[in-house]
């Protein structure tokens, strides 16, 4: 499948990752060092960083404005996120033993 149609597929779907990408990429525009900071691999990163820069939810985030303090909410929520993920994978006995 094709970026293009990756797009349109996609484009109505928040995921985990998209999220994360969108935070980081709205710190400074820089779709690559976004995308390594969001957790994708380095040899991903500036294809994948390029690709999430199109979708329709990243371009709809460009056009707020956020000062610090969203910022901070926005990197309290995904850490709350995380948390809540760890907890699952607990509960379903998901954890890689490194994890543990």
């Amino acid at each position: 499948m094709g970026f293009s149609s990756r797009l349109k597929a996609h484009k109505n779907i928040l995921t985990l990752e998209t999220l994360r990408f969108i935070i980081e990429f709205l710190k400074d525009r820089n779709a690559k060092q976004a995308a390594l900071r969001s957790g994708i691999p380095e040899t991903y990163a500036a294809r994948q960083g390029q690709w999430l820069k199109k979708h329709p939810m990243v371009q709809a985030s460009l056009e707020n404005e956020l000062d610090s303090r969203d910022f901070l909410k926005l990197d309290k929520a995904i850490a709350e996120i995380d948390k809540q993920i760890e907890i699952c994978k607990q509960m379903l006995g998901l954890q890689d033993s490194k994890d543990v």
